[in-house]
């Protein structure tokens, strides 16, 4: 399957530079994030439920990199060319970025194809979820405290 990458967003105007860096937005987005995360950390129901476990780690990824597109004064249309932003953008962001689109197709095959995750595909990405989301919250208060 062919990416969307940063040109395509651009030229479609999926990718927007609104040029208005929004740290109110990053800051509240951050806090959901954690707030989705403390959640999750609670429910202890992975082995019913891994579908949901994905689906819901992926919303915090999400929150989080559209935190960070509104530190930088950028707009997504879709969760694809945010992918594509940080990837060309936020090379001192220490993420597999390839990975995000990965876990977003799996996101989507449970949104809108009612697809159900095993929860051994769960565990083969659970730590790696993980990492990405800590890598993800430590760069955005680094950032909300510059």
């Amino acid at each position: 399957m062919k990416r969307k990458e940063f040109a395509y967003c651009i030229e479609k105007n999926e990718l927007i530079d609104i040029n208005i860096k929004d740290v109110t937005l990053a800051s509240e987005l951050l806090e959901l994030a954690k707030h989705r995360q403390q959640f999750w950390d609670k429910v202890n129901l992975e082995d019913e439920f891994p579908s949901m476990y994905l689906e819901g780690h992926y919303e915090i990824i999400k929150e989080l990199c559209t935190a960070i597109l509104a530190l930088d004064g950028w707009k997504a249309l879709n969760h694809e060319c945010m992918f594509a932003y940080l990837k060309e953008k936020k090379q001192d962001l220490e993420i597999d970025f390839d990975y995000l689109l990965e876990v977003k197709d799996v996101r989507n095959d449970i949104d809108y194809r009612g697809v159900k995750v095993s929860l051994s595909i769960w565990k083969k990405n659970k730590l790696k979820v993980q990492v990405t989301i800590k890598a993800l919250i430590e760069y955005i208060q680094k950032k909300v405290v510059d």
